[in-house]
């Protein structure tokens, strides 16, 4: 009996830890994906309002308050080369207090909201938060008309730098539905598609969408960059890591499951130590 007990007691303790294992290992995926949300976002939020900026009629640019992206950035438009240069120069941070220095640089074929534009965005010495993003990223509108929601194939392919000089890579391909309000401040993003690459650790991973993940901006200043709805499949090999961003509340807390355990996790906190370590 004393030697089943002390079996049953070293097998439970085994099972907790390795429970504890996996529930990190998956929250460590999670927080990898959180910090290359933001990053990507970032871009498509450049791109979005420093191109509206000029084309939208001055929808956006009677609105270029200081919560738009591109608010601290010297715009350039050249019509006739149709390239618009986002300046943040030596750096400028942002109403959330988030640092941009460096350009970003947009070629398009049209007006990002015309049926069939496609802008190509590159990067020259550009920061985001002390992250170094290069690559190249091309957005093509594939809305059927003026009138529908704007809807955008969206590829990219690059790295990011972090401060500690670790080196994360990111190949995707998502489509886009971005649902435009009478206020920017209310638009909704919906994302489908996957994605692949490595984490900084140095570890091959992919992404895929299996519900379609939504990002809202009236969730305010410390959700933008975390979907609020949405499932994600992460795959290491052959594990997997299934987050679950909830039912659309304003919050950072996701449900992470791998290998039929699961646990509820907040971000934030978890977010802010692994963007800067």
């Amino acid at each position: 009996m004393a030697i089943l007990a002390t079996t049953f007691l070293i097998s439970c303790e085994d099972g907790q830890e390795n429970t504890k294992q996996l529930n990190d290992e998956a929250i460590e995926a999670a927080e990898n994906e959180a910090a290359i949300e933001e990053l990507t976002d970032e871009i498509d939020e450049i791109t979005y309002f420093g191109s509206a900026a000029f084309f939208d009629n001055g929808r956006t640019a009677a609105g270029m308050d200081e919560q738009n992206p591109v608010f601290c950035a010297i715009r350039t438009f050249d019509e006739e080369n149709k390239t618009i240069i986002i300046d943040f120069g030596d750096g400028c941070n942002d109403w959330r207090g988030r640092h941009r220095q460096g350009k970003v640089i947009i070629n398009y074929t049209d007006h990002l909201f015309v049926p069939g534009a496609i802008l190509t965005i590159t990067f020259e010495n550009f920061y985001f938060r002390g992250v170094k993003i290069d690559g190249k990223r091309i957005i093509t509108n594939i809305s059927e008309s003026l009138e529908d929601n704007l809807l955008f194939d969206i590829t990219f392919e690059g790295e990011f730098t972090w401060p500690d000089e670790t080196v994360g890579t990111r190949r995707a391909h998502w489509v886009v539905e971005r649902i435009r309000a009478s206020n920017p401040i209310n638009d909704e993003k919906h994302v489908n598609g996957s994605a692949s690459g490595t984490t900084r650790n140095g570890v091959d991973y992919n992404v895929d969408i299996t519900e379609t993940i939504v990002f809202k901006r009236s969730c305010g200043p410390f959700y933008v960059f975390i979907p609020v709805q949405g499932v994600k499949v992460i795959s290491h090999g052959d594990r997997e890591k299934i987050i679950d961003y909830g039912n659309g509340e304003c919050d950072r807390f996701v449900t992470v499951t791998t290998d039929g355990f699961s646990q509820e996790t907040e971000l934030r906190r978890r977010f802010q130590r692994h963007q800067t370590e």
